[in-house]
């Protein structure tokens, strides 16, 4: 179009590369007329310089339109097992649907470490039970096998500094704390079966039941220590918190959910496990999902409009409705827009997670089995109160897993020498309930020939680095305040009781400490 003048911003990306073809065709023409420009060429190269100079002087070009954002029908935050079930429903009812994870791999709380040949430790939630029905129904969907966990054999209760062997789920106590904890069961039973499982908000003495601790409750119930040890420790186990945090409507309702009888929560809960690991269900849910699972997609906001706008740190979705299949403790770390409900925020507060650090001992080869032992450990010296078995089907490596939960876990993760005493309460735990040294002990590196020498040594610095802590704190103002806690602190975790005191006679320290942590009679091995 000769007549018309040009603009930069008028062109279209079409018109520019139709415009330089022609350029190049009129330059091509010239050359083969022997040199003659005509007057297309001529007015091409007019144009090139004014457009050379509209893009040094003039403004830039206008931005393309972006292709319009596309809406989802719902966006599933969480690719556990609660999310990856929701979104496969949802696409098979025709919905489309998109699952953010925040971290690169899938299966939440589920968390299998492979340890060669398709076996594999579980470092997270690992068992199933009767009545649990939706989950073993998964299972078999996917293909995904299980078997039972080993139970041949006595376990062992260890009771101030005694040890005993029994058999079924209640361990040997003393008689009136026996009586107690039987009471208590067929008790909590008898109050369950008034609480509707869909609906326990609506049972007739839930709001009184639901103002109240289990930790109350137990302390109306049991007057012996030893019962209400027992009964805290069952409560740790099934929550991973302390009784005195947890409602005692709660634990009914989780009664009710598994069939009215609370033996099902402490013993029958972890009768059946996945062979390869309950991962594998996240795993095989998450491909045939395939693309709409998008990991290391941590969502940071959520704006309630219409449509809902969910913020990652790497680009925003939009969606008409959203699903958060995330604890509720990280529902409070993301940025709605407007706010929430007081009140659900105020219940999101209220709402803690318990605390639990878990430990896989592996063995060359389960040994317990061959003493009689199913690998069950009830303990009241922590920080590992609960073992359980935790070998592969075929028994091969063996695995012990131990349990450090609610306070024993906190006081272990955190506090005066929290690292510090963290690996020497791992290594009084090995050395007491362990009469062979395990073949690799997981996340710690210990092998089979430096495990005693290695305890021993954990032990020294942890002291070492505990009284450094404190001698460090000495300065600045209220130094000696802070130093006598931090000595207080490193007096409890290291009193008068520490055996290294006791390990200073002949042999050395290595060869006392080990004469101490085996069982009477046990061979002692000095590495």
């Amino acid at each position: 179009m000769p007549g018309r003048p040009l603009s930069l911003t008028r062109l279209t990306r079409r018109e520019v590369m139709a415009r330089s073809a022609a350029g190049a065709l009129g330059a091509l023409v010239g050359e083969l007329a022997g040199g003659a420009e005509p007057a297309l060429a001529r007015r091409e190269h007019r144009r090139r310089r004014h457009l050379q100079g509209q893009r040094v002087s003039g403004p830039g070009p206008a931005p393309l339109p972006s292709a319009p954002q596309r809406t989802f029908d719902v966006i599933v935050v969480g690719a556990g097992l609660a999310g990856l079930t929701a979104a496969r429903d949802l696409e098979a009812g025709g919905r489309s649907v998109l699952v953010l994870e925040a971290r690169d791999r899938v299966g939440g709380r589920n968390f299998d470490h492979a340890l060669g040949a398709g076996k594999v430790v579980e470092l997270g939630g690992q068992w199933a039970g009767p009545g649990q029905d939706k989950v073993l129904g998964l299972a078999r969907e996917l293909g995904v096998a299980t078997f039972p966990t080993f139970s041949d054999g006595a376990s062992i209760y260890y009771q101030g500094g005694q040890r005993k062997t029994y058999s079924g789920d209640i361990p040997p106590a003393s008689p009136p704390a026996l009586v107690e904890v039987e009471a208590t069961i067929v008790e909590l039973n008898n109050m369950a079966a008034e609480v509707p499982a869909d609906a326990p908000w609506q049972a007739p003495h839930a709001g009184a039941w639901d103002v109240q601790t289990i930790e109350t409750w137990i302390e109306g119930q049991d007057h012996t220590d030893e019962a209400r040890f027992l009964a805290g420790l069952a409560i740790r186990g099934v929550y991973g918190e302390e009784a005195s945090e947890i409602s005692l409507l709660d634990l009914l309702s989780a009664i009710t959910g598994v069939g009215g009888d609370f033996n099902t929560l402490i013993g029958s809960a972890q009768t059946i496990r996945f062979v390869g690991g309950p991962q594998q269900l996240s795993i095989r849910l998450a491909a045939r999902l395939g693309s709409v699972v998008r990991t290391s997609s941590a969502v940071v906001g959520i704006d309630q409009g219409a449509p809902m706008t969910v913020r990652t740190v790497t680009g925003s979705f939009r969606a008409r409705a959203v699903i958060l299949a995330i604890p509720k403790t990280l529902m409070g770390r993301i940025a709605f827009s407007p706010p929430l409900a007081p009140a659900y925020d105020q219940y999101l507060q209220r709402q803690p997670m318990g605390s639990v650090i878990k430990v896989n001992a592996i063995y060359d080869a389960p040994f317990w089995r061959a003493q009689g032992l199913n690998g069950s450990v009830v303990s009241d010296t922590g920080p590992i109160e609960i073992v359980y078995d935790n070998s592969p089907p075929d028994g091969r490596p063996g695995v012990l897993v131990g349990f450090m939960e609610a306070n024993q876990s906190r006081a272990v993760l955190g506090g005066a020498g929290g690292a510090a005493r963290r690996r020497a309460g791992l290594a009084r735990a090995l050395l007491r309930r362990g009469r062979r040294p395990p073949r690799r002990l997981r996340r710690h590196g210990v092998g089979a020939r430096a495990l005693y020498a290695r305890c021993v040594r954990v032990i020294q610095s942890a002291r070492r680095a505990d009284l450094a802590r404190a001698r460090h704190l000495e300065r600045g103002r209220g130094a000696a305040l802070r130093r006598r806690r931090h000595l207080a602190a490193v007096a409890r975790i290291h009193g008068r009781g520490d055996p290294l005191r006791r390990a200073r006679g002949p042999g050395g320290p290595g060869r006392a400490l080990i004469r101490a942590a085996l069982p009477r009679g046990a061979p002692s091995r000095q590495p």
